[in-house]
């Protein structure tokens, strides 16, 4: 079960939008190594694509990460990231229903 309000918190943000729109298309906005090796992202292969330094970088996909919208994997030193589609399809779906429920009223 999805924490709604932490997930519109998380997509306040236009960066976590961005980071959650990379992570749908990986093959499209990362050719580095890593990425083929793990088929996910790692937090600096984000931080390259960003510019923003790597604390800010940090503090975004920690907000994504305890909203449920992405899951996070360490291998070695490094942490990789992907989308967690079970959760983004549950918010999605919950937005259509409470839509929908809204309309009822108008």
């Amino acid at each position: 079960m999805i924490d709604f309000d932490a997930v519109i918190k998380a997509l306040a943000h236009p960066f976590r939008r961005n980071v959650l729109e990379w992570l749908a298309d990986p093959e499209r906005y990362f050719s580095e190594p890593e990425y083929a090796a793990f088929r996910s992202v790692s937090a600096g292969m984000l931080h390259t694509r960003s510019g923003l330094s790597q604390s800010t970088v940090s503090g975004h996909l920690s907000q994504l990460e305890r909203a449920g919208l992405i899951n996070a994997k360490k291998v070695g030193q490094w942490t990789f990231f992907s989308r967690n589609e079970t959760a983004i399809r549950e918010f999605a779906d919950r937005c259509c229903v409470d839509v929908a429920r809204l309309g009822k009223h108008l």
